[in-house]
């Protein structure tokens, strides 16, 4: 397996592609000062590129970037829960 082919199924899942912006498939690396402002893709292109080992097993490829974004978004939807909270947590105090 190799890291464009990880991108590029990333890519496929995201909205209109957009990670595809910020990988550079010729170089297989980021691409550097990019500006389209959506950092969720520009994240997992540097997420992804920055956990794979080349000399890892495309299983091992593949649950490395299974598990980095897992834990990306359990890290998000904690803070999404928090912040959809603060109403309830402010009634409760106020009581």
């Amino acid at each position: 397996m190799t890291i464009n082919q990880i991108i590029c199924r990333a890519a496929s899942a995201y909205p209109d592609a957009l990670v595809m912006e910020y990988w550079d498939a010729l170089r297989e690396q980021p691409r550097e000062n990019i500006r389209s402002g959506d950092m969720l893709a520009e994240f997992i292109v540097n997420e992804l590129f920055s956990t794979f080992h080349e000399e890892a097993s495309g299983g091992d490829q593949l649950a490395e970037a299974v598990q980095v974004m897992q834990s990306a978004a359990d890290d998000l939807q904690a803070v999404a829960h928090a912040l959809a909270n603060i109403d309830r947590e402010r009634e409760r105090e106020a009581a």
